[in-house]
């Protein structure tokens, strides 16, 4: 579909417009709950006004009809004409799926498609106010108030509700334009507020006036005293503010922000590898030098990192429309409490977390809270409850997903494993409850017996846990039956520049993300056991998988052997899980860009990607899960 207007113009009005449907969502639920709640109900009212708005200016009437009509039943709304039921929220969340479907196809450069006439006539009906036992509407007596002419001695013309109503839909746009007036701006400019820079009005202050204008149910207006203006009258009330005209924000193309931290990614790799001269330099002046370029550009790493930052709450904000409809659809009482929305992460990571919550969330209300009739003869409150947190932890960003449900049974999972051929009963009978609660990741393993199209733990859980894990990330679950489960994820803040553990194996470097490293130590060697076949070492009481990375990534070389004595051990965790690697060298740790493999190289197991480390050389970097999978076959993570 080609639009007759400014490419940039409807740029804008997407990126505007799609910022107040996420809002408008999450603002919906939260009515559900707080159906009185005044300010929620006029913020609802904006939003679907403004987006009325800027679909009428870009000549969108398929929008505009079905967000005028959205606008009416909460001009009623708030109004206290009409009362907040759960079938009224059912329609205005259909109602914002399809303005949600419109602007998806605005995107795509599509035809608009046409809103259902059901829909529009329902929004219709509820524009009007509740009947009152056969009575006539309570509108009624509220038109025939607002009709009424107040005598004023002033020359100022007194404006009725109707007629400012039918002003802003003329200023706005609208897809059924009424005859248009000739009203002179500059009279009402002169009778309001002043046009000079001392004497701005706020934004909010302004919404408020709108607020007054639209009317709020109260009957006519108090008349003006013969020969004062409206300004007069207003002063009291708004008390204007001095404001800054000029802009503090602008939009920045994503790929822009890339192309910067792409770059700044590049000056880190020439900050190390002059940082690396420099170390191995007697020159005074060029070691300070270097010094002052590694401030910089950690300075300058930094912030554009902040740049790229977005507060988790952009995807947190769909939650609360999950689990209501959920919820809703299992006939479950649940609440949600979402913490730390404000917490800071990389867009692309925002992005990329999405799926794995929503699945996460999705279990939670399905197979985690018990039908209201279970929960109150466990002794539990009706209402479940669903808590999602995220906290910034370092440099890792931790998200949690509890529920008060039943939790989670670790001998079902162990009889579920065996029961299909995952592992022998033996094997099983080992496993303690953490290792139980990780088979839900394993593919194909469900706990549930009846599998919904909703969720299922364990159906596509492997498929969260391989996206974390593309992340660098870990998952972790925490569960006990009849009290709920946990799971927490850990994912870095950013995905641009990764810190890393430069290892050598053999006569090569490798980069061990350090995410994934647990601890390091020198170990005697020839102090190893052998368990079910497999070389171990025992840390502080526990049994460790150990490994010899040399064996997997070189392995025609002569391997390292026991009876060499002492040896560099890297202990990495993957969820709960920890392994050793025996590596030939510790480098030492960099902060390195990753780059992609050559065709001949990508879908090598257990890589990737590439970096310069600071000495020139080409370093591999390890995909830890990938590697632990295709090479240690005994050990199951």
């Amino acid at each position: 579909m080609s639009y007759d207007l400014d490419e940039d113009i409807l740029q804008d009005f997407l990126a505007e417009a799609c910022e107040i449907l996420d809002l408008l969502s999450e603002q919906l639920v939260e009515l559900e709950n707080n159906p009185e709640d005044k300010n929620l109900l006029n913020a609802i009212f904006r939003g679907f006004h403004t987006v009325k708005g800027g679909a009428g200016f870009l000549s969108l009437s398929a929008l505009v009809d079905i967000c005028h009509g959205a606008e009416n039943v909460f001009d009623i709304l708030r109004n206290g004409q009409r009362s907040v039921t759960s079938g009224l929220m059912d329609t205005m969340l259909r109602v914002l799926d399809s303005v949600n479907e419109q602007f998806q196809a605005l995107q795509r450069k599509e035809p608009l498609i046409p809103v259902n006439q059901n829909l529009l006539n329902e929004l219709q009906y509820l524009s009007k106010p509740e009947l009152d036992n056969g009575h006539e509407l309570i509108s009624q007596e509220l038109n025939d108030a607002i009709e009424k002419k107040s005598e004023t001695g002033g020359a100022v013309d007194d404006i009725s509700q109707d007629e400012f109503s039918k002003l802003l839909d003329e200023l706005h746009g609208s897809s059924q334009r009424a005859s248009r007036r000739n009203v002179k701006l500059s009279t009402l400019k002169d009778s309001t507020v002043k046009s000079n820079n001392d004497n701005l009005m706020t934004e909010d202050e302004f919404e408020e006036l709108l607020d007054d204008l639209h009317g709020l149910g109260q009957g006519p207006k108090p008349m003006l005293a013969p020969g004062t203006s409206i300004s007069e009258q207003l002063e009291p009330t708004t008390q204007l503010k001095k404001i800054q005209v000029s802009e503090t924000t602008v939009r920045v193309d994503t790929s822009t922000l890339d192309t910067i931290m792409n770059m700044v990614g590049e000056l880190v790799l020439v900050r190390n590898r002059l940082l690396s001269l420099g170390l191995n330099s007697s020159d005074q002046e060029m070691f300070k030098a270097v010094s002052n370029l590694d401030i910089v550009t950690a300075d300058l790493q930094g912030a554009v990192m902040k740049t790229r930052m977005q507060p988790i709450k952009k995807i947190f904000g769909r939650f609360p429309r999950v689990v209501r409809d959920l919820a809703r659809s299992l006939k479950k009482d649940i609440s949600l409490e979402m913490n730390g929305e404000d917490t800071d992460l990389d867009k692309n990571l925002v992005e990329a977390l999405a799926d794995p919550l929503v699945h996460l969330i999705r279990n939670s209300v399905d197979h985690g809270i018990e039908i209201p009739d279970d929960r109150i003869v466990l002794g539990k409150s009706r209402v479940g409850k669903v808590i999602l947190s995220a906290s910034q932890e370092g440099d890792h960003i931790e998200l949690s997903i509890t529920d008060d449900g039943a939790g989670m049974d670790p001998n079902k999972l162990r009889k579920i494993a065996v029961q299909r051929g995952l592992m022998d009963k033996d094997t099983a009978s080992r496993l303690d409850n953490k290792e139980c609660f990780n088979l839900i990741f394993m593919p194909g393993f469900s706990s549930k017996e009846n599998v919904s199209d909703i969720s299922g733990r364990g159906v596509g859980m492997d498929v969260v846990k391989t996206a974390i894990n593309t992340l660098n990330g870990s998952i972790d679950i925490d569960s006990e039956i009849g009290k709920g489960t946990k799971i927490t994820i850990q994912v870095p803040l950013t995905l641009a520049i990764l810190p890393t553990l430069i290892i050598g194996v053999g006569k090569y470097p490798f980069a061990l993300p350090l995410a994934n490293v647990n601890e390091i130590f020198h170990l005697d060697l020839s102090r190893t056991n052998v368990v079910d076949g497999q070389l171990t070492i025992i840390v502080r009481d526990k049994s460790i998988p150990l490994f010899y990375l040399q064996e997997w990534l070189i392995p025609k070389s002569d391997s390292i052997k026991e009876s060499e004595g002492h040896g560099h051990v890297v202990i990495v965790q993957i969820g709960v899980q920890r392994v050793g690697f025996v590596v030939d060298a510790l480098i030492g740790q960099e902060e390195v860009v990753i780059k992609p493999l050559d065709n001949l190289l990508q879908g090598t197991p257990g890589m990737a990607g590439a970096t310069i480390a600071s000495d020139g050389h080409i370093a591999l970097i390890l995909d830890v899960p990938d590697l632990l999978k295709q090479y240690a076959a005994i050990f199951r993570i």
